[in-house]
């Protein structure tokens, strides 16, 4: 019952740091319909120079760095399909998650609280941070059982084990309701792709809830990394 209890703790917690991507950035001199240009703002000094990475898989590559003058840097470039990228700084763990997508957009980051940046002027990081901040207000929950489920497991308390564990199925089902709601309401976005992605890594994967949820996915948002991935996972 420890082990459940403790995998169903996991797996809530480690949507929240959600990877993706495999195409890589495209450079202005490719051919494509638009650009980006992100400007940023660190409130304190943090470092000298700033990595835009590629996330693949469990693994980040850096694909351009930019130095950082009076706490203010500048990435250009262009995509293909929008997509999440992680900021990362020199002599610095700290890092950031973004979605890169072809518009002009300002990202302002708190060097003592790197995960929460202020992004403006991109629909897309909007509409994922509205989806964000829903799913905290559920994971918030677990924070309340965590001190009772504690003690229990001290106590080896198995009654009160069981009832923390439906407590927390519940709590599950809640954010994967809320999920695919979300992804229900947004099927033109190519958030919704990201989003349904990051359902692969919940224990236990619903593999048929997902191939449906994919299916009601637009055919601009299939062409994506993250729909061409969850694709492939659902062949497999």
């Amino acid at each position: 019952m420890n082990k459940l209890i403790i995998c169903c703790f996991c797996s809530l917690i480690i949507i929240c740091s959600c990877t993706t991507s495999t195409k890589k950035i495209e450079k202005q001199q490719q051919p494509t319909k638009a650009d980006f240009v992100l400007k940023g703002k660190l409130t304190s000094y943090l470092s000298d120079k700033i990595y835009l990475n590629k996330i693949i898989e469990n693994s980040i590559t850096p694909i351009d760095s930019a130095l950082i003058k009076n706490n203010e840097f500048v990435f250009n470039g262009a995509v293909i399909f929008p997509e999440r990228f992680l900021l990362t700084f020199e002599n610095y763990s700290v890092s950031t998650i973004i979605i890169v997508e072809n518009t002009h957009f300002e990202i302002e980051i708190d060097p003592k609280n790197t995960q929460e940046p202020i992004i403006t002027n991109s629909p897309l990081n909007n509409l994922l941070n509205e989806y964000k901040q829903n799913s905290k207000n559920i994971f918030h929950k677990l924070d309340l059982l965590f001190p009772a489920f504690q003690k229990a497991r001290l106590q080896n308390d198995a009654k009160k084990l069981s009832e923390i564990g439906e407590k927390l199925r519940t709590i599950e089902n809640e954010y994967r309701d809320y999920s695919y709601n979300f992804i229900l309401e947004n099927k033109n976005s190519y958030v919704s792709a990201m989003v349904l992605r990051d359902q692969l890594k919940l224990i236990p994967t619903d593999t048929i809830r997902i191939k449906k949820y994919y299916n009601l996915l637009s055919e601009n948002v299939k062409k994506s990394p993250d729909a061409q991935i969850i694709a492939l996972n659902l062949e497999n």
